[in-house]
């Protein structure tokens, strides 16, 4: 009995118990039958005395009213005692109730990828389904992330922590304090270290094995991720691009300074092993995005993995590659979508020597940015990527052009376009696949 009588809960309880009682005996003075609840003579009486000096008919929508009203009354409370300790966020019923079954339910999309792009999308996917995984690259070695990554010994947290805020229940506040930097009036050890990447930092060194996957799982639950976030591996990865001119430039932030183009991008040293449940996710995948990100930074260090690679290659998954709406100084200057295609092939090809058993699908925006957008991208030598069909169609791949530009300063992926275009992608190959079957019963009657 003792968990019907939680301070706060005991009181409503009580009166549902009276709102029934009050409620069954105005049905019993309506029909004029005796109450099916043994109600002490006390009571009986009393109730009685009423019945003979009130009409019948009267008394009963009397007593049916009020009980019904503290019936809805208590319920509302009580109901609101709970949801204060399953969902102090404030949510509704439904929606903690919804919140839950999707948790459960929904297609299993598996994102590869990392920076701003990668997250961005996630707000947008995460609208359909629960069952999301962000694989992210481990690489990263500048700013906060760089510095935790060398002073601690451990995966680079940045494009975690992103991800995480992204796919939390409540993504503002949890956006705003994940991102929340130290400046330059906090003690130096704190300055520009994000609070998300001291938080998961935090976890790591809880759990004692430098296990940044274990401590990103926590966080997930933490914060009532909708999806979980996967490092591509426990150990951090180091980076080098060789380029055109026969140059190599060695870190991850170091690589967006490149003057000649860059041929390959390799990892420098021995490459780290893949996380066994990126793999498991990769397998269980109805969908599997590559992108949206940067090229050489953030996607395609992920495909330096072998088993990544192979695991993608081996999937029935749809495959999609989001290209990106701009051009990336030092990366991707004056680079076709062709190009980023290109690059894909040639840093896949030991794996999959064939680029559509890595990607299906190619999405790319079609609309013209804002011209003071432009212009303002312009200074900074970036334009919009160009979509050369032409060359796209030697690549075997289908080519999914829409408008997926977000008003704003900046010109990015709006993540509720994207995720548009990536379910009606799956939805039209299931349509596909589904005529196929009806063509082959055919056949065989």
């Amino acid at each position: 009995m003792r968990k019907y009588f939680l301070p706060g809960l005991k009181k409503w309880f009580f009166f549902i118990v009276v709102g029934l009682i009050v409620f069954v005996f105005g049905i019993a003075l309506v029909v004029k039958a005796h109450p099916v609840t043994r109600i002490s003579q006390f009571i009986w009486n009393s109730m009685s005395f009423i019945a003979d000096h009130v009409p019948a008919t009267m008394s009963g929508v009397v007593a049916i009213s009020v009980g019904f009203s503290l019936l809805i009354y208590a319920f509302f409370r009580a109901n609101k005692q709970i949801l204060n300790l399953i969902a102090p966020d404030q949510s509704s019923l439904m929606e903690t109730l919804d919140r839950a079954h999707m948790d459960k339910k929904g297609i299993k999309i598996v994102s590869i990828g990392g920076g701003t792009g990668m997250s961005n999308m996630l707000r947008g996917l995460k609208k359909y389904t629960s069952n999301l995984t962000a694989i992210v690259t481990v690489a990263d070695d500048g700013g906060s992330s760089g510095r935790l990554r060398e002073s601690m010994n451990i995966v680079p947290p940045g494009d975690i922590r992103n991800c995480i805020a992204a796919l939390s229940y409540d993504d503002e506040i949890i956006t705003q304090l994940f991102q929340y930097r130290f400046d330059k009036d906090a003690p130096i050890d704190l300055q520009n270290h994000s609070f998300g990447n001291l938080f998961l930092t935090a976890l790591v060194e809880l759990g004692g094995s430098k296990n940044m996957a274990d401590a990103v799982k926590q966080a997930c639950r933490i914060l009532k991720a909708r999806g979980m976030v996967l490092p591509v591996s426990n150990d951090p990865m180091c980076l080098k691009a060789i380029l055109d001119d026969g140059s190599e430039i060695i870190g991850e932030s170091k690589i967006p300074t490149a003057k000649s183009r860059i041929r390959k991008l390799v990892c420098e040293g021995k490459v780290p092993p893949v996380l066994p449940e990126a793999i498991e996710a990769i397998k269980d995948a109805e969908i599997i995005v590559l992108g949206p990100g940067s090229l050489y930074t953030s996607v395609i260090p992920n495909l330096l993995v072998p088993e990544i690679v192979t695991a993608i290659a081996e999937s029935n998954a749809i495959k999609i590659y989001v290209c990106n709406v701009m051009t990336q100084p030092g990366e991707t200057d004056n680079y076709a979508v062709s190009d980023h295609i290109e690059a894909l092939a040639s840093h896949v090809f030991d794996q999959a020597p064939i680029l559509n058993k890595v990607v299906n699908y190619v999405i790319v925006n079609d609309t013209e940015p804002h011209k003071k957008q432009l212009e303002i991208y312009k200074k900074d030598n970036q334009f919009p990527v160009k979509i050369d069909k032409e060359e796209i169609e030697k690549f075997k791949l289908r080519l999914y052009p829409t408008n997926l530009v977000q008003n704003g300063d900046f010109v990015r992926h709006n993540p509720y376009k994207l995720s548009k275009a990536i379910m009606e992608i799956f939805s039209k190959s299931l349509r596909e696949k589904n005529s196929i079957v009806r063509e082959l019963l055919k056949a065989k009657k």
